[in-house]
């Protein structure tokens, strides 16, 4: 909320949301939904003004000021902020099968715990490693949702042991909160194993260093912290546990750029647990530091506290606490512990408006300061760099230019799209706008060819804009590849926002061309992908998106249409088009001729997640809706009752990046081109309509 104006912010993260561990005691004991877990980070980058991107790291070059990423080039950086979080550590295990489920990574842990609840059946038994205030909290409410579960349906009741390698349950904790933590165990069933060190587990058994086995169905692993398997060879110094070593300013003793908080650092000064509370603690303070490290101030020391409040929910509404000596119990604090969750997540769900600009706005120079026209380039210097270090052996990228040979017999085909940005990540930006303007050539039965992409990249740093530079080249040279062509030039330019240019040629022989007219009377239309890009991602402007609507749309738009695209060479395909920017009304009424119309089926229409919600429930609509449906005039609008045949009927309008191919073929040969379709990976592909000749498209409400 108070951005430093000098930096660009980018938040690496595997995912697009992350879970609050401090809720999942209470969701997995049935008291919250699920949804209720989860921060949404394109939401919270988007207010903060930050770039996120969604990828693994599997690296620190600290030395390079640079962090590896799976998949997609390094990223550079000036300063660094870890809070990775931990892995299990399961290093006293000699052998573990799939039965085995960590904790940690709370996301993980979410979709193998629901995989378990739904293959459970009456019975079983299970087994939680670790006694620590998690495994507890976490016996305790398997134990209510599974009990819940047996006593709703008539069934027997599951088994729950408790393992721990220690003999005493929260040693730090008062005495007679140990005695109460016993007796709640011993009220619920749950059987307390002390002393058991789990060493084995397979084939249904888990096996303690002693020899005691447990015959069990599920093993839930709640104990040990190991660091993130990438930070291992970062030449970060680390403590001997294999965590960053920080100082009390929570930065690295061995490299001052990188600060580090969280489970993913240990402070050599004032050691601590693994805890949350620490971490919460930690963000103020890494905050300041971040800012004062940058303008070569004095940076502020972390002082943790010597004592927490503690609170531990014993699957139902009740809990116990304790801060040092002082402990109690009850329903007033699982309440408090419900209270304290709770208003943590609204810091980041109900985020207030913005009452200045965001960092994203405020550029890192002037723009009014800086060249215009040639003198907009960005330097050459860069540009061969990155280049080279993203494809050694591609040879020469032209600079403005290029020479093509047509293949002979053949035909040449041509397009170009310009791509503002939709999403802040540069390397998919980048591969999402090479998919889209491609579609075109596979749209008229072509192959792709030689590739020209123009640049504008937003005033910076050099450091700043090399990185970018290799980011978007990254992805449009990957993208390129994928779809078989060659990036033969393109140019490079310096502007107020990023936007991506890609100039596509394509070959044909001219036996294998397709247009968008042609469609003959009776044909089907197939369409291969969903609609709904639009609406979603002005949802998404509005912070009004769910993030797996977001991922959803994302990996749609990066699907290429080149293997939709083979199949269009076929005689009984007789028109074909792109579904882009002026909606699925107004690129099918670009194919019809004189006396042609269609029947359109709103049931049929193939919809990405959340869209219709997006619009029958939000009410959001893409700017370019409006003129869409001015333009789409020959679509007979019906008034249904039915507000989501009403969300499908506007969906017509929508206005798509990188959508499918709309195919006009045989009605004897469509259900084939579908199935060939979903064979290929197009799974929403499906008949929408049939040419008919009475002139205009007619909407239907039944399916």
């Amino acid at each position: 909320m108070h951005p430093e104006p000098d930096l660009k912010v980018t938040l690496v993260s595997p995912s697009r949301e992350t879970p609050y561990s401090g809720l999942l005691p209470g969701v997995v004991s049935g008291h919250f939904p699920e949804e209720d877990l989860y921060i949404d980070l394109g939401r919270l980058c988007q207010f903060a003004g930050a770039e996120l991107i969604l990828a693994t790291a599997t690296g620190v070059d600290p030395n390079g000021s640079e962090i590896g990423l799976e998949n997609r080039p390094s990223l550079a950086y000036d300063y660094l902020s870890i809070d990775v979080g931990i892995e299990p550590a399961l290093t006293d295990l000699t052998e573990f099968d799939e039965a085995l489920v960590p904790v940690k990574p709370i996301s993980g842990f979410m979709a193998r715990f629901n995989l378990v609840y739904e293959q459970y059946r009456g019975g079983g038994a299970f087994a939680i490693v670790g006694a620590g205030a998690a495994g507890l909290e976490l016996a305790f409410a398997l134990n209510h949702r599974f009990g819940g579960k047996a006593e709703g349906n008539g069934l027997q009741k599951p088994i729950f042991y408790l393992c721990q390698a220690a003999a005493e349950i929260l040693p730090e904790a008062p005495g007679r909160l140990r005695a109460n933590i016993q007796k709640a165990l011993a009220a619920q069933g749950i059987q307390f194993q002390p002393q058991f060190r789990a060493v084995r587990q397979g084939a249904g058994q888990l096996v303690s260093a002693g020899g005691a086995v447990l015959e069990v169905d599920q093993v839930f692993w709640a104990t040990g912290a190991a660091p993130q398997s990438f930070l291992k060879n970062s030449e970060l110094a680390l403590t001997p546990s294999g965590f960053i070593a920080v100082n009390a300013q929570l930065q690295s003793v061995s490299h001052p750029n990188v600060f580090a908080v969280g489970d993913a650092a240990d402070m050599v000064e004032q050691p601590r647990p693994k805890a949350g509370v620490y971490a919460v603690r930690q963000a103020p303070v890494l905050f300041k530091n971040l800012i004062k490290n940058h303008r070569g101030q004095t940076l502020t020391r972390f002082k943790p506290q010597q004592r927490y409040l503690s609170l531990i929910s014993l699957g139902e509404q009740t809990a116990l606490g304790y801060k040092g000596s002082f402990w109690g119990s009850g329903r007033s604090l699982w309440r408090l512990k419900r209270h304290i969750d709770y208003r943590f997540l609204d810091l980041f769900k109900n985020l207030p408006l913005m009452t200045q600009p965001s960092a994203a706005n405020k550029q890192v120079l002037d723009p009014s300061t800086q060249c215009r026209g040639c003198g907009a380039k960005v330097a050459s210097s860069i540009l061969s760099d990155v280049l080279s270090q993203l494809d050694p052996d591609g040879g020469r990228v032209l600079d403005d230019s290029a020479v093509l040979t047509p293949p002979i017999g053949e035909l040449m085909i041509q397009s170009v799209d310009a791509f503002r940005p939709i999403i802040d990540d540069p390397y998919v930006l980048a591969k999402i706008a090479v998919v889209h303007a491609v579609s075109d050539i596979y749209a008229m039965g072509g192959r792709v060819g030689p590739i020209m992409v123009n640049l504008t990249l937003p005033y910076g740093s050099e450091s700043i804009t090399r990185s970018l530079l290799q980011q978007v080249m990254a992805g449009v040279l990957s993208q390129t590849k994928a779809e078989g062509g060659q990036l033969v030039g393109g140019h490079t330019a310096e502007g107020l926002e990023l936007n991506i240019t890609v100039s596509v040629t394509g070959w044909a022989s001219s036996g294998h061309i397709k247009t968008s007219r042609g469609a003959q009377l009776n044909d089907h239309l197939v369409l291969t992908k969903a609609l709904g890009t639009g609406t979603l991602f002005a949802a998404s402007m509005r912070g009004q998106a769910a993030p797996s609507w977001i991922s959803d749309a994302v990996s749609m738009m990066l699907q290429s249409n080149r293997a939709a695209g083979a199949l269009v060479a076929a005689p009984s395909v007789h028109a074909v088009t792109d579904v882009t920017g002026f909606g699925l009304a107004g690129h099918l009424q670009s194919m019809l001729v004189a006396g042609q119309g269609v029947d359109l089926i709103l049931p049929h229409l193939p919809v990405l997640k959340g869209a219709l919600t997006s619009l029958s429930e939000l009410g959001v609509y893409s700017t370019a809706h409006e003129k869409n449906q001015r333009a789409a005039t020959s679509v007979r609008t019906q008034a249904f009752s039915d507000q989501r045949l009403l969300a499908r009927q506007s969906l017509l309008f929508d206005p798509q990046t990188s959508g499918g191919l709309l195919i006009s073929v045989a009605p004897d040969a469509s259900q084939d081109l579908v199935d060939r379709l979903q064979a290929l990976g197009f799974d929403q592909a499906a008949v929408i309509g049939t040419i008919t000749d009475q002139v205009g498209i007619a909407v239907s409400g039944d399916g």
